[in-house]
């Protein structure tokens, strides 16, 4: 039975709950229409917009190609780099035939989440991991292609907003303007966070104070940070400096991103000066954090304690102010998720099915989350819902 939709305006409350848990997902994504950037760009900008390759997500951003067949799979010849692709459009056929029907759509993304009981999602993209993925961007156009995004994902989300909730894309090229351009998305378009890729951007990390604007007005506004990593960049990505072969590189870049993100923003002193801002890092799991802090905090303490003078985290130590401030994405079917809880919380953790990407476990990701033994009813409940509805406000 399909799931009843909330009142307009509300968060939906989960009208056929699973298994009797309300379930809100942290980081769903959107695939954008092929022809979205073409028809939302700002005129001034119109042929310079970016235009996508196929659902790998490659595409060409001013001429520059990022993530692109040619890019990603370099070390092939041309007919098994058309035996991947082929496998890879296979994989959204056979995984997500009614979406890939209907262009994924926002009916398809809504009928999506009833079928592997989703109540409410947080919106991230696809292609617009990438569409600012390259160093040397013009400014002006990185905020173009923002805005162009963020009004057609508004549009998405007004199918149903009690359960399609949209995240902003902002660019760190132009940290003024993504600070106005979150405003604009928060204030009018009802977004609920903003997000931007972890890595280095034209040589600049999260801990520059050139961000402070954005920082400032995320705290402001009192919505998150997303983090958020994807394939091939054209920013330096850990691992995919010496490792050519994909998987290889995706097994490094997504976790060891996010920890130079983690370093960035908590040891780096963000967070220091703005203790309200939320922060979380999503899609590389949840098991690197328990060491990271560890290690973060065992520098911290050997700084204060032999006065190196390096530290620029005065206050706290850096795991606590991931404990104040930070949240984490888990995969479903995490062995080490009881564990990190443990040690960092449970109310620090939320839920993330990845949904329509080829390496989620649609429709299975609620059912092996609420599969793990080794989490109580309560941190199962804490996880697919409340940590969730806290870290974007969506708690009433």
């Amino acid at each position: 039975m399909p799931r009843r939709a909330a009142p307009h305006g509300s968060v939906a409350s989960g009208g056929d709950v699973k298994s009797g848990y309300r379930v809100l997902d942290a980081d769903v994504h959107v695939i954008e229409p092929m022809s979205m950037w073409s028809e939302h760009i700002d005129p001034a900008f119109r042929g310079r917009e970016p235009q996508p390759e196929d659902l790998a997500f490659g595409m060409l951003v001013d001429g520059v190609p990022i993530n692109t067949w040619d890019i990603r799979e370099r070390d092939l010849d041309d007919s098994a780099r058309a035996l991947r692709k082929e496998r890879i459009l296979g994989i959204y056929r056979e995984m997500y035939p009614d979406a890939v029907a209907r262009d994924f759509d926002a009916p398809s993304q809504l009928d999506g989440m009833d079928t592997e009981g989703i109540d409410v999602a947080v919106l991230y993209p696809s292609f617009g991991l990438f569409a600012l993925a390259t160093d040397g961007l013009d400014p002006g156009l990185a905020l173009a292609i923002c805005r162009a995004y963020n009004d057609w994902l508004a549009g998405f989300c007004a199918t149903d907003p009690a359960r399609l909730k949209g995240v902003a894309m902002v660019p760190r090229q132009d940290p003024e303007g993504a600070a106005a351009e979150a405003t604009r998305a928060v204030r009018q378009l009802g977004m609920v966070g903003a997000f931007v890729r972890p890595n280095a951007v034209d040589g600049r990390t999260l801990d520059d104070r050139c961000y402070d604007p954005l920082y400032d007005t995320l705290q402001a506004l009192g919505v998150p940070l997303g983090l958020h990593e994807g394939g091939k960049a054209g920013h330096p990505q850990a691992g995919a400096d010496r490792f050519t072969d994909l998987e290889m590189q995706h097994i490094c870049t997504h976790p060891l991103e996010q920890m130079c993100a983690a370093v960035s923003l908590i040891y780096g002193g963000v967070l220091d000066r703005y203790p309200s801002l939320d922060v979380v890092f999503l899609e590389a799991g949840c098991g690197w954090v328990p060491f990271w802090l560890e290690r973060m905090d065992e520098h911290h303490e050997n700084a204060l304690a032999r006065n190196y003078g390096g530290t620029r985290t005065r206050e706290l130590r850096p795991s606590e102010y991931f404990r104040r401030q930070c949240y984490v994405s888990a995969n479903a079917d995490e062995t080490l998720l009881a564990s990190v809880a443990e040690e960092i919380g449970d109310d620090r953790i939320v839920f993330s099915s990845d949904y329509p990407h080829p390496d989620a476990p649609f429709p299975h990701a609620v059912d092996e989350l609420l599969a793990l033994d080794t989490l109580s009813p309560d941190q199962k409940r804490a996880i697919l819902w409340d940590n969730t509805a806290r870290l974007y406000h969506l708690d009433g």
